[in-house]
């Protein structure tokens, strides 16, 4: 079984009173049905040690193949939010079932029946919010569309995708968007959210500092795939991943598991060699 590393980001953002208590988030992204010991004990109990004000994840639980399972990926979800509030935005490969039925079937319909049976709250170009210590929280899950998935190009993402679905993020309210494609920060930071999370690159498979050897539209050494990166206030956070497909390997290049601290005196990052 592959180890998991649980990576950990301390930020500070001015609306989270520093005396006040921080908010704990738990990140998964990427687990493409990866299972870590019987029924996920391992990953579970990971999660729960950190006592998450919410779980939050970033899309790709599943694997978008003909005649795939989808329950490895969902059992994640089912069981963590019966104990946490868990939040789930769509990946490419969660927008895949929904935008191909020719090829997928009925997978689609069968993701969101299965999920309708759970507490999660699935987000396609939706907004969730929840009160914790006072403050408001709100999570935008954004749904990509499928040509800035392309491989071999890059578009520009223009800010009006996310403003014309979400609005402006607030300045009362504590903001994470949930974008699952890393590869356009500049939009993100223009849209203002205090805190962006993503996946998607895997790491590159092959890890050089915060660098990969390729992305998934097969970009070579593309930068920033995995990390923090901070841009007046606000952070960008992109996870290497829980799990892997097509090319089923990494080197330097471990799974991650992602826990924010949110609010407290500290900025920056620190990583946590714990593995399991």
């Amino acid at each position: 079984m592959e180890k998991l590393k649980v990576s950990r980001y301390h930020l500070k953002i001015r609306k989270c009173r520093p005396q006040g208590k921080n908010l704990r988030f738990v990140f998964i992204s990427d687990q493409h049905n990866a299972v870590y010991g019987p029924e996920n004990r391992e990953m579970l109990e990971l999660v729960r040690r950190e006592h998450p004000d919410a779980v939050l994840i970033g899309g790709d639980q599943i694997v978008a193949k003909p005649g795939y399972p989808l329950e490895p990926g969902l059992m994640t979800v089912k069981t963590l939010a019966e104990e946490y509030p868990l939040f789930y935005a769509c990946g490419n490969h969660e927008y895949r079932l929904k935008l191909y039925p020719e090829v997928y079937g009925d997978a689609y319909d069968r993701l969101r029946e299965a999920l309708a049976k759970t507490k999660a709250v699935y987000l396609e170009n939706q907004t969730a919010s929840f009160q914790k210590n006072g403050l408001q929280v709100l999570i935008y899950g954004f749904e990509m569309k499928k040509e800035y998935y392309e491989r071999f190009c890059r578009r520009e993402l223009p800010v009006s995708e996310l403003t014309e679905v979400f609005g402006t993020p607030p300045e009362d309210a504590l903001s994470i968007l949930l974008a699952h494609h890393p590869g356009y920060g500049d939009t993100y930071d223009r849209f203002g959210a205090d805190i962006t999370l993503s996946g998607h690159y895997h790491g590159g498979v092959v890890g050089f500092g915060n660098r990969g050897l390729v992305s998934p539209d097969f970009r070579l050494f593309p930068k920033n795939c995995h990390g923090c990166y901070e841009n007046n206030g606000t952070y960008r956070i992109i996870s290497a991943g829980c799990g892997e497909h097509t090319i089923p390997f990494r080197i330097h290049n471990p799974r991650e598991l992602v826990v924010l601290e949110v609010g407290g005196t500290v900025p920056g990052q620190r990583a946590d060699n714990r593995m399991v």
